[in-house]
């Protein structure tokens, strides 16, 4: 099983108070080894809230269905922040 992120990801949209997901086609990511943990990067969160999306997707209890798909909102969230913040810090990199 590979971590990598692949070409479909998942966005969450919220509707009268539930979480919908929704799947978008995107061109393929490179990531470039930094050194980090998946976790701390973007592309990893995002590659975190598609497999949390697609746990929920599996029959069993409302409760873990919830519970997964607020994991992945978050996850979400947290890859937009470091995006946010990776972008800041080349822009402040970048020569006047």
């Amino acid at each position: 099983m590979s971590s990598a992120p692949t070409q479909a990801t998942s966005i969450l949209e919220n509707e009268g108070g539930v979480l919908v997901a929704l799947r978008r086609q995107s061109p393929p990511r490179h990531i470039a080894r930094s050194g980090k943990r998946a976790e701390d990067t973007a592309a990893g969160c995002r590659a975190n809230a598609a497999a949390d999306l697609g746990r929920a997707g599996v029959p069993g209890g409302d409760f873990m269905r919830l519970r997964l798909e607020h994991s992945a909102a978050v996850w979400s969230e947290r890859a937009d922040l470091l995006e946010r913040l990776e972008k800041k810090f080349r822009d402040r990199a970048r020569p006047a």
